[in-house]
């Protein structure tokens, strides 16, 4: 077989997402694991829609085109994925958990592994039912998959009579995923797992498996944080910008990421509802209209700082210093001042007097110095500033650790 070639980058993306065209710039690597697992997933029942259609009679091209990705990028010949990392970034409301049931049902059914172990990691137990629920509802709808898999609800556990794999749906924890070998995870609303401070290695632990599981994958899930992107959900998504937008090159991880270009969001071209399908691909059908133009009346009504809550969840703005209603005047303008040139050094040599400030946080709080100057040639002040925490702030200040870490130059 000749060698594929391909590409997991889309740097015409913005284009494309305004057109309401596919952010996946690459068909099916094999087209026959594709169609396979497409009709599988096809198949599967959304029992709390009306009329209980299937996948394929209710799911839009996009869900289609994101499906036949992953099964797509198995090379049944070598057993590898050939790309094995996903990240989905999606407004709220458009079948983010739906889909997950049907992509990882349709793995474990696809599954060849004796005694695999597929998971879905979700950051609370209300976020795990939200998974668990439509698997049993799928199986429970199909005569043959009711042979084939056995459901326990009570462990949110799903088992294959055939192979003995099995399909958890887990609220995080990191006991909960130390030691595992899973084949398959799906990590559902990322943005959570950004505010915990040891989220990073229990997503590791989760995700370890994949070093000995060649046709193994993990999918992150999420839609925007309503505060500043941390953690690993920062980490992950500005990686994912990157390898979109041409600037990093990973042919193994494939980003989709459904959300406004830079000058739509400068311009708060997000606030008109026209615009709303930027960021909800399934807008007038899971996202129903009618209920989001009420919630966003009623949110802008309830001031700057409530609409950026419906703003981050419904149309997946991200949340930044200069958006905030009760953010510094002066944020406005203070990035676009910024010298990416000027440290200290360069500050006091460019500088004919010089006052600087230093604020002691102790063992639980930030250690700040700032030091503010006047440029001899030009009278203009420069800022130089910069923070330190001990080590044990972050372990008696979790609740800072994940922005502490976001700051780290």
């Amino acid at each position: 077989m000749a060698e594929i070639e391909w590409s997991t980058a889309c740097p015409d993306w913005e284009r494309r997402i305004l057109a309401g065209e596919s952010l996946i710039p690459c068909p099916p690597l094999f087209p026959a694991e594709a169609q396979e697992a497409l009709e599988l997933f096809g198949s599967l029942r959304i029992v709390d829609a009306a009329g209980s259609p299937t996948m394929a009679e209710a799911a839009r091209p996009w869900v289609m085109e994101f499906v036949g990705a992953i099964f797509g990028a198995y090379n049944p010949d070598t057993g590898r994925r050939l790309i094995n990392e996903f990240l989905l970034l999606i407004s709220k409301k458009n079948g983010k958990s739906t889909i997950a049931a049907g992509i990882m049902l349709t793995a474990l059914i696809l599954n060849w592994r004796k005694s695999g172990e597929f998971i879905i990691l979700a950051p609370t137990k209300e976020v795990a039912d939200n998974s668990f629920k439509p698997i049993r509802d799928m199986i429970e709808e199909d005569e043959q998959l009711r042979a084939l898999l056995l459901v326990q609800e009570h462990i949110r556990t799903v088992t294959h009579y055939e192979t003995n794999a099995t399909l958890k749906v887990v609220a995080a924890d990191s006991d909960t995923v130390s030691g595992k070998k899973a084949i398959g995870v799906f990590i559902d609303e990322l943005h959570e797992f950004g505010k915990k401070a040891k989220a990073s290695n229990m997503l590791l632990e989760a995700t370890g498996g994949l070093t000995s599981r060649p046709e193994g994958f993990v999918i992150y899930a999420t839609t925007q944080s309503e505060q500043p992107p941390a953690g690993v959900f920062r980490q992950k998504l500005e990686y994912a910008r990157k390898v979109r937008d041409g600037e990093i090159e990973n042919k193994r991880f494939l980003p989709v990421l459904y959300e406004f270009p830079a000058e739509m969001v400068e311009k708060k071209a997000y606030r008109d509802l026209q615009n709303a399908y930027v960021t909800n691909p399934n807008w007038g059908l899971s996202v129903d209209i009618e209920r989001i133009e009420q919630l966003h009346a009623e949110y802008m009504a309830g001031g700057a700082d409530k609409y950026l809550e419906f703003a981050a969840k419904h149309l997946n703005v991200e949340i930044g210093m200069n958006l905030r209603n009760d953010r510094w005047i002066g944020a406005d303008h203070w990035q676009l001042r910024a010298d990416p040139g000027l440290s200290l050094a360069t500050l006091l040599d460019r500088c004919d007097v010089v006052v600087a400030g230093v604020d002691g946080g102790g063992l639980d709080d930030l250690l700040g110095l700032a030091v503010i100057g006047r440029e001899k040639e030009t009278g203009r002040w420069l800022h130089w500033g910069r923070a330190w925490a001990h080590p044990s702030v972050m372990e008696r200040r979790k609740e800072i650790a994940p922005s502490a870490e976001r700051l780290r130059p």
